[in-house]
């Protein structure tokens, strides 16, 4: 069965980090701005502090749904409630732990404990309709006591934890994005769809404007059951046209 090109229009988010700078001078416009770009979602990660009232509303006057937010392993372990509170008010269902702190992955037993963690996390959540996940970059894929901390995360992580798949991170940590998708279809159920620019050291890109098999990655997401394709930039070249090349081309995908 071919699943080429099935992108659906309403599965496309942008990671408002992509835009942080602007933001933050900015908020309201930057919303504004990634509404006109094309896109009804977003993924909260680098906004100035506002509370969860006023963002609600400038998202809602933006047109903009919140698909997740990133929120760090420190504010889960200062007040996991709170954090809970606060995204339920935004009206986000989901929360991406997006790094695993360098003292939590000296050794496997350390990444095994992390994942314990998560899973705990993960039920105070569910207990406010929210799902928890997890967010890569290319450490996971370095070797660990024999293994990698993405191969722990994977045995250990409880089933009711997601990951949120890097295309771009787990490209630069050798890893093919197509094969992993295959390799975890119950558990991914997000991919960030940042390219890799082409030259010899790794450096992001909009989607569609690398060397990444998008096609190919959004075959596998689609016959696996990924419910949403979050564009992103770590460091975009200039963040407004580079949303907005990333949006018509990933937009191009669903036609």
């Amino acid at each position: 069965m071919l699943y080429r090109g099935t992108v659906r229009h309403d599965q496309i988010a942008l990671q408002l980090y992509t835009v942080r700078r602007l933001a933050a001078d900015d908020l309201a416009g930057s919303l504004s701005a990634v509404a006109a770009a094309g896109y009804r979602a977003v993924e909260l990660a680098g906004l100035p502090e506002t509370t969860p009232g006023d963002l609600a509303l400038l998202l809602d006057e933006a047109g903009l749904r919140v698909v997740a937010s990133h929120e760090g392993i420190e504010r889960l372990r200062a007040d996991v409630a709170a954090v809970a509170d606060r995204l339920a008010e935004v009206g986000c269902p989901r929360v991406i732990v997006p790094w695993m702190p360098e003292e939590d992955r000296r050794t496997a037993d350390d990444v095994g404990r992390f994942a314990a963690e998560l899973g705990g996390y993960a039920e105070v959540f569910a207990d406010r309709g929210m799902r928890l996940g997890y967010h890569n970059h290319a450490f996971e894929f370095e070797p660990l006591d024999g293994t990698t901390a993405w191969q722990v995360l994977r045995a250990e992580l409880p089933p009711q934890v997601e990951l949120e798949l890097d295309v771009y991170w787990a490209a630069v940590g050798g890893r093919d994005p197509v094969a992993e998708i295959h390799a975890n279809p119950e558990r991914i159920r997000l991919l960030h769809m940042k390219d890799m620019a082409a030259g010899a050291e790794p450096r992001d890109a909009p989607a569609g404007g690398g060397t990444l098999p998008f096609g190919d990655i959004v075959d596998a997401a689609r016959s696996t059951g990924v419910e949403w394709f979050v564009a992103e930039q770590d460091e975009p070249v200039d963040a407004l046209d580079d949303i907005v090349r990333a949006f018509r081309y990933l937009d191009g995908l669903a036609r």
